[in-house]
């Protein structure tokens, strides 16, 4: 999450003010279906539940609860309502975003010093292989296919696209206790990985040879 959030910020960098929208946007839509649809999975797996109903309930109870969903439907009723909050909560809001992507980053970095992995497990290259390349190709296919889109949105939503692993996968499994070691070796090599391919995206964007109907 954390390295999404440093990316994100990277698009804006890439892509000027203009794609400020686009990236607020994407962002939060990638963080509520995945912070919904990995729960439900869980949970619909989880033999334990006595029904159906009881794992939908518990499923909703993790989505109503979860503080980054509840924190993107807050900023967006906010940003809706046009409210604007008195200068020290604002500025204590500010120091903790500020302090969210280091100090997310220096847990990844204990947990893999941690958990020193002797070798790479075979499904991670797979699942790098599909963000970094599948990914960016998928959504640039529907931009040409659905299109057309103005210009700095489909160009928003290939680069995010071509986003490496974000760090809320590491997060989620460190939550459920499962698949961390995986998770944390796919969002460092991803990062380094994504040092070739998000690189060539950033740059076809541009030199304008990447361009959208």
């Amino acid at each position: 999450m954390a390295i999404s959030v440093i990316w994100d910020r990277g698009s804006l960098a890439v892509l000027g003010a203009k794609a400020a929208a686009p990236t607020a946007l994407i962002f939060c839509c990638d963080s509520i279906f995945l912070f919904t649809a990995v729960p439900l999975l869980i949970e619909l797996s989880d033999r334990d539940h006595p029904s159906l109903l009881h794992a939908l309930g518990v499923v909703l109870r993790q989505i109503v609860l979860n503080p980054l969903i509840v924190s993107a439907c807050a900023g967006a009723l906010a940003a809706a309502l046009h409210l604007h909050l008195p200068a020290a909560i604002d500025n204590t809001l500010l120091f903790l975003q500020n302090a969210a992507a280091p100090t997310a980053l220096f847990v990844l970095g204990v947990t893999v010093a941690l958990r020193p992995f002797k070798r790479v497990p075979w499904e991670v290259p797979g699942v790098i292989a599909v963000k970094l390349l599948i990914h960016p190709l998928a959504a640039l296919g529907q931009m040409w296919l659905f299109g057309p889109f103005a210009q700095p949105w489909a160009a928003t939503a290939v680069l995010m696209a071509s986003l490496p692993p974000a760090l809320n996968v590491f997060v989620i499994a460190r939550h459920n206790e499962t698949w961390i070691e995986p998770a944390s070796v796919a969002v460092l090599i991803g990062t380094f990985a994504s040092v070739v391919t998000l690189t060539s995206v950033m740059w076809m964007l541009q030199t304008g040879r990447l361009v959208f109907p």
